[in-house]
């Protein structure tokens, strides 16, 4: 019997070992995409088309295909509140079910848009987004909830996404202090992470005990300069912050045109991912694929894309990819 017994106990751990080598091995596939604003020309034609997902409808393939899909949302998806006094406040109430669609995963809304109608607004895109499943980062009821994690199980591997935003303020006619759109102790807003000491320490402090909950950890930054293809020195030092504490990779918005990609670590920090869907003069972009697994990432891949009428993605044609990897490799090298 006591044979029995140690055959059956060595079977056990072996079965135990197999099983903890596939759970290491397990990966996950992870799309991410730029700045998504589903609003103005995108809104109006969808409903001239009768068609609520015209968005996606030429990228849906590349985004249900991961296992994790993830973007910028540049828009407050909600019809409540009054708009800010600013040039662009940006909204599109119609666009809930074009997003679920498409697979969305994880939104950010750590950006300067979040609050274009006022908290409620905000807080009623949080709700709706979260009723069909897509978790919210980077903003919330209060400075506790806007800088939670989005802790997500995927194959067996535990990724957090934490958000936070750091852009200038809106130049003129009306000079909106974007930094005042931040959560506090008391009142809903976004993550703002200043590009100081303090700053610096709360992202640390998050990607720290995000890193207590999951294998890996992704930050989504909102930062930089509006049309540049080189980071500035903010979207840089919380980038570092973030990946000294810890992170994976950083994923960055703002500039509405792709940056480079700079290898830091044992991960990589991708300073601008441009426009997804947008309805601006920008008509070339990229998403951003990554494979991951529990120890870490394992391999990335840029996605070409177009931007076409009303600001509808598309895939690129080869030859258009071409131009779009061969413009990457140039500003990655320079940040390598």
């Amino acid at each position: 019997m006591r044979g029995v017994a140690l055959a059956l106990g060595a079977l056990l751990i072996a079965l135990l070992c197999v099983s903890e080598r596939a759970q290491a091995q397990s990966s996950v596939t992870i799309v991410f995409t730029g700045d998504l604003m589903l609003g103005r020309s995108l809104e109006e034609a969808a409903l001239a088309r009768n068609d609520p997902f015209f968005a996606f409808r030429h990228v849906a393939e590349l985004l249900q295909s991961a296992d994790l899909t993830v973007g910028n949302l540049e828009c407050v998806l909600s019809d409540l509140g009054a708009p800010a006094h600013k040039r662009y406040p940006l909204r599109c109430a119609q666009a809930l079910e074009a997003l679920r669609w498409a697979g969305f995963d994880v939104l950010s809304l750590a950006n300067n848009h979040a609050m274009d109608f006022g908290s409620e607004a905000l807080l009623d895109t949080i709700k709706r987004l979260r009723s069909v499943g897509i978790a919210t980062v980077g903003a919330g009821v209060n400075i506790q909830a806007a800088r939670a994690p989005a802790v997500l199980l995927s194959n067996g591997v535990r990724v957090a996404f934490l958000g936070y935003v750091n852009v200038p303020q809106d130049g003129p006619p009306f000079f909106f202090r974007n930094d005042l759109t931040a959560a506090t102790a008391t009142s809903a807003g976004v993550a703002w992470a200043s590009a100081d000491s303090d700053g610096m320490a709360m992202i640390q402090a998050d990607v720290r005990a995000a890193r207590a909950l999951a294998d890996v950890v992704i930050v989504l930054l909102h930062a930089g300069y509006e049309y540049a293809r080189a980071p500035n020195e903010v979207q840089r030092t919380l980038a570092y912050a973030a990946m000294d504490a810890g992170a994976t990779a950083v994923i960055g918005a703002h500039p509405h045109v792709l940056q480079g990609v700079q290898r830091y670590r044992d991960g990589i920090i991708a300073y601008s991912l441009g426009n997804f869907a947008f309805d601006m003069t920008v008509d070339t972009s990229a998403a951003l694929r990554m494979v991951i697994t529990a120890q870490g990432m394992q391999r990335y891949e840029w996605l070409p894309i177009v931007i076409g009428s009303y600001g509808q993605p598309r895939m690129a044609t080869p030859e258009q990819a071409a131009r779009i990897l061969k413009a990457l490799e140039r500003l990655s090298a320079q940040l390598n």
